[in-house]
């Protein structure tokens, strides 16, 4: 059963997952507004349900694209994940990095304004210096 309301855009990035302490060196696969598909060499072992945070390197950029990640998937060294909150201006920069790779720039701006319109339901933002749980 397809639960996806956001179109996935295949796209490979090096990144890094954190978990409890332990880094998983990581590909993104592909990604969405609001969730991607990472792999690994290795076997992530990440319960579903925990929450992650991702560090995707964008080789056009200095500063990574830092999100908090929930585990929805997980399949040896693969996992899906929906984001559940944004560094800083992460939000903005997915939206711009998504505008840069999608083959369909309409389907990613009506998504774009739907989550505009969610406004208190949409992820929450967190400040790199605040803790994160």
């Amino acid at each position: 059963m397809e639960n996806r309301r956001f179109h996935r855009v295949k796209f490979a990035a090096p990144g890094d997952l954190l978990h409890l302490g332990m880094t998983y060196r990581s590909r993104l696969e592909n990604i969405s507004l609001r969730g991607a598909l990472i792999s690994a060499d290795e076997c992530i072992m990440v319960p579903l349900g925990d929450t992650c945070i991702l560090s995707i390197h964008l080789e056009e950029e200095n500063t990574p694209l830092v999100l908090t990640v929930e585990v929805v998937h997980s399949f040896f060294s693969m996992v899906g994940v929906k984001f559940v909150s944004f560094g800083e201006d992460a939000e903005s920069r997915l939206f711009e990095l998504l505008k840069r790779i999608t083959s369909e720039p309409d389907k990613l701006m009506d998504e774009w304004q739907e989550i505009l319109a969610q406004g208190e339901n949409r992820p929450a933002r967190h400040s790199l210096s605040s803790p994160l749980t």
